[in-house]
């Protein structure tokens, strides 16, 4: 099954950055809350309190795509990011877009989408697909041509582990946050 058969991309647009805040109104997720070869990148975030489409706010649990990348390594072409559940409310940014799932998806239809575009293949046809001298783009239609790996009971249990990885990892960084402060 290819990415198109269940899944629609809405893409981001640009704001203006005269209305940025440092607390009112949705967090800004455009490149810079994407790790290199995908994953969310806590880190400073601006909000912007200005006027959005609906379309663009991402909530708990939705994926976001980078579909440009300002290096030659393509290191951040075609990383996926998931909101994490503390960020209540986040506003798409320009050169991502945001991944709409078909027919009510169910979570585990989710996370196996998610894990399948952080595997190294994923990455590997990304960077192949890569088109550009100085800023790299990788086009909706190859980024909805990636062939979604065939479910199997092992790559099942892979996902419910990777999960299971990332939910300790999210509550490390907290308590260290915690300890911190």
């Amino acid at each position: 099954m290819k990415l198109g058969d269940c899944v629609t991309l809405i893409r981001g647009t640009t704001y203006k950055s005269s209305l940025l805040s440092e607390s009112d109104g949705p967090v800004l997720l455009g490149l810079g809350s994407i790790e290199r070869h995908g994953g969310f990148k806590k880190g400073a975030w601006k909000h912007y309190p200005g006027s959005s489409s609906p379309d663009i706010i991402l909530h708990p649990g939705d994926l976001y795509v980078s579909l440009k990348d300002l290096t030659q390594a393509c290191d951040l072409l075609g990383a996926v990011a998931r909101v994490p559940k503390y960020l209540t409310e986040g506003r798409l940014t320009q050169d991502t877009v945001k991944l709409h799932f078909q027919n009510n998806a169910s979570e585990q239809v989710r996370q196996y989408v998610y894990w399948s575009l952080r595997s190294p293949q994923y990455r590997a046809y990304c960077k192949a697909r890569g088109t550009g001298t100085t800023n790299m783009s990788l086009s909706r239609k190859d980024f909805l041509d990636w062939e979604i790996p065939t479910k199997t009971k092992g790559r099942d249990t892979l996902v419910q582990l990777l999960e299971l990885i990332e939910l300790k990892l999210a509550l490390n960084s907290r308590l260290n946050d915690h300890l911190a402060a």
